[in-house]
């Protein structure tokens, strides 16, 4: 907990106690997003940090305003108002973050998983220690936040002592990516029934790497699609439009026609591209 956590806990964590059982929900989400708060620390920064900010922006506003409109009373409740709306989306952002960011750290696991799986059925195929594999795999640094988990249950057994099983099943109920999950309990169940290791992880590469490949196939698909709507719809449409209001500006002013092909050419265009790319951005499978 950091010193400012700290000072807002110290100042608001009774009441914190009193309300944290209407935000039970953040608890799973704050292990999952890896945030090293309690409920009731985050709920105590939350609202400190909200309070803090209502009152630092309804002092500034009320001060602009008056200089503004003359009118001490119109300031302070139109100061209030905005300080109002501005405190409820922060707070609302605070309520949001944890699920967000584990959201985030889900999407890099699940991106690495067939290589990294991959990676582990092929060091499992030496018949080593199981917690060689994760050793080895948080070691390598080339998968993202997987590394990262790995290291988390070397950590468990060689740092505090933890069994390896029990370190397993407690990465898997912190891990945000469902895939993962399913993986370190089925390595907990192989290892506690003495089963084949690598037949598992190998069969799980594979399936990993199937699913992964028809993600790949199926933005391809939707890239080709979207490419096509962007050269008709966009491109040739633009095109018709000029030539269209350029035949129009001969028979009319020409100014308004100018400032209309101005606001497409510079504007509307740039726009609706970066909104394009954008959107094949986030269907990417990365």
């Amino acid at each position: 907990m950091t010193t400012y956590a700290r000072m807002c806990y110290n100042l608001l964590g009774n009441f914190s106690e009193r309300i944290e059982k209407y935000f039970l929900d953040m608890e799973t989400d704050l292990k999952r997003a890896k945030l090293n708060y309690t409920l009731r620390e985050y709920i105590s920064t939350a609202l400190f940090t909200a309070g803090a900010a209502f009152f630092i922006e309804t002092v500034g506003l009320a001060f602009i305003f008056t200089l503004v409109f003359r009118n001490i009373i119109s300031a302070l409740l139109l100061s209030f108002t905005l300080s109002s709306v501005f405190t409820t989306v922060l707070l609302l952002l605070f309520y949001g973050y944890p699920a967000t960011k584990a959201k985030s750290i889900e999407k890099d696991v699940d991106k690495a998983l067939p290589f990294s799986i991959a990676y582990l059925s092929a060091i499992a195929s030496g018949e080593v220690e199981p917690i060689f594999l994760f050793k080895t795999l948080a070691g390598f640094k080339g998968y993202g936040k997987i590394c990262k988990e790995s290291g988390e249950i070397v950590k468990n057994v060689e740092l505090f002592g933890m069994n390896f099983t029990t370190a397993l099943k407690r990465a898997a109920t912190k891990t945000p990516s469902k895939k993962f999950k399913e993986i370190l309990w089925g390595i907990n169940t192989i290892i506690s029934s003495g089963g084949d290791l690598f037949r598992f992880l190998k069969e799980k590469s594979n399936l990993l790497m199937n699913e992964y490949r028809r993600g790949i196939k199926r933005y391809s698909d939707q890239l080709s699609l979207f490419v096509e709507i962007y050269l008709i719809l966009i491109i040739v449409g633009s095109i018709f439009f000029i030539i269209l209001t350029s035949v129009m500006a001969t028979l009319s002013s020409g100014m308004e026609i100018v400032a209309l092909q101005s606001f497409v050419v510079f504007i509307f265009l740039p726009l609706i591209s970066v909104a394009f790319i954008i959107l094949v951005k986030g269907l990417s499978p990365d």
